[in-house]
């Protein structure tokens, strides 16, 4: 592996900064590049009055040691026992409901307990359900010892399971549930964890839906110093093996030679040559924009213009001169649900009207994270997000942020009372002593990540667009590889598996 050859990764958020980790190591001169002012996309924290705030991360499974995210972490010399704490055991996620709270645990057989106890007429059903989700931690495990190179003899008890959770990967997680019990009750907690991947379970595909959950199966993490914690690890390990970094530096075009990349050109007309391009940002911007139309098929070219991006969201961030576990938050997520009609917190996305109350999802990063690095000492962060669709936006998204007037402001405004409205009726007296209060709106994540309508997961998880019908880490174009949530879907995990693909593929790619 000749050390001279040039690697350009176009992106820095987890699957770019992943990418120029693992090319770095592998032995390719890096150099990253990001069209924005910071490094990290959705990791990039910000920070005001003392307060950290994160833009996109709130929890991260199987870091545990010999487990897919340590692992990775580990082979690019990172200590992820030190990096990443373990959110509440008992309940890192709490499922609240009008009045039913859940509180998932680890590992999965004390949840199905626990949801059993819950449900004592439900006992076949939740062996169903769990016997499928159980079945995808084993295949989640044995694709994760594949990937690292470390099959054990008994990763094929996974193989069995196969062909039952294959059929999954053509149906909806909403037909599963469906199949598993008719308590609405219980339709809601197993379809609880919706907002992770931004779908309601009638639009994201069993197995996907599967997959996450069972990724989280023997518990969830937090990274010390949150988002920016997990950045500047991956940083530091790219930089540690020569690789190099860039802001400001917009890429306006691959260039290509007889079907294969030799470079990019930035605005304002640098030229840069590579011998590898990893495009870690939207595929519809790869695909769609940065590459020539005479360099990919049609099918491909039409293929990025119509992707479904994920839902968009709205955040809004606090920072309280108060210690909110002292109001009942703890180190866990909280999922607030104003009904058990999961589907009706996502109906915004597809009709473009706000439903009459919000489904929020509280993230406490400074409990998550106590070292201090997130909030003065006897205060608190806390993000409260939902989601809402990109076309309410849409009238203001080609102005910059400083012009889009009183009305945006009004109409965003709006949206976070609503929101505090819901917060203050499910959470009474939560929000005090408020420091700092500032909001993310589609638009905000689109001005700062350049994420396609807003989207912080990429392509939508469904039918017609995850797994066989989803984008690859190989283009035609030779030497041209994607990477980021466009590839394996959102979340830290699928981010830094495509950084591993892209190197490896790169290593692969002829000379």
């Amino acid at each position: 592996m000749a050390s001279t050859r040039r690697a350009l990764v176009i992106g820095t958020g987890t699957g770019g900064l992943a990418s120029a980790a693992f090319l770095a190591k592998d032995g390719f001169d890096v150099l990253a590049l990001d069209a924005g002012a910071e490094i990290g996309g959705y990791l990039a924290p910000f920070s005001q009055d003392g307060f950290v705030f994160d833009q996109g991360l709130h929890y991260v499974g199987a870091c545990r040691p010999g487990q897919l995210v340590h692992e990775l972490f580990q082979s690019l010399g990172v200590d992820a026992g030190e990096l990443f704490r373990e959110l509440d055991p008992d309940g890192f996620d709490l499922y609240r409901f009008p009045d039913l709270d859940v509180q998932v645990c680890r590992p999965l057989a004390a949840y199905r307990e626990r949801l059993t106890a819950l449900f004592p007429e439900e006992t076949k059903g939740l062996r169903h359900f769990f016997g499928l989700l159980d079945g995808a931690a084993r295949m989640h495990d044995a694709l994760a010892r594949g990937i690292l190179g470390r099959p054990v003899l008994t990763d094929l008890v996974a193989l069995t399971g196969v062909p039952a959770l294959l059929q999954w990967s053509q149906r909806p997680l909403r037909e599963l549930i469906e199949q598993s019990t008719s308590d609405e009750r219980l339709r809601a907690v197993l379809a609880g964890q919706s907002g992770a991947w931004a779908l309601p379970p009638s639009r994201v595909v069993g197995l996907a839906a599967l997959l996450y959950m069972a990724h989280f199966s023997d518990g969830a993490f937090f990274p010390r110093g949150g988002g920016g914690g997990l950045r500047d690890a991956l940083v530091h390990a790219a930089e540690a093996k020569g690789a190099q970094f860039r802001t400001r530096a917009l890429v306006e075009r691959i260039e290509t030679e007889r079907g294969r990349v030799t470079g990019v050109v930035l605005a304002g007309g640098e030229r840069i040559e590579a011998d590898i391009v990893v495009s870690a940002v939207d595929p519809t911007i790869t695909l769609g924009r940065l590459v020539s139309a005479s360099d990919l098929p049609t099918s491909l070219r039409r293929k990025a213009a119509v992707i479904e991006p994920s839902m968009a969201t709205f955040q809004i961030w606090l920072g309280m001169r108060r210690d909110l576990r002292t109001y009942g938050l703890g180190a866990q997520n909280v999922w607030l649900y104003p009904s058990y009609d999961v589907e009706e917190g996502f109906s915004a996305r597809f009709t473009g009207k706000l439903p009459p109350r919000p489904m929020l999802f509280l993230s406490p990063t400074s409990i998550k994270d106590p070292s201090g690095a997130l909030a003065p000492e006897g205060s608190s962060s806390l993000v409260v997000l939902t989601y809402v669709p990109h076309a309410r936006f849409r009238k203001w998204q080609s102005l910059p942020e400083a012009e889009r007037g009183p009305a945006y402001a009004a109409y965003r405004d709006e949206i976070a009372q609503w929101m505090l409205k819901e917060l203050d009726a499910r959470y009474p007296g939560l929000v005090g002593d408020v420091v700092v209060q500032a909001y993310g709106t589609p638009l905000t994540a689109a001005d700062q990540t350049r994420a396609t309508a807003g989207a912080p997961f990429g392509p939508a998880m469904t039918l017609s667009q995850w797994g066989p019908k989803g984008f690859r880490t190989r283009t035609p174009v030779t030497g041209l590889y994607l990477a980021g949530s466009g590839v394996f879907g959102g979340g830290v995990a699928p981010c830094l598996l495509s950084g591993l693909a892209a190197s490896f593929m790169a290593k692969l790619a002829p000379k």
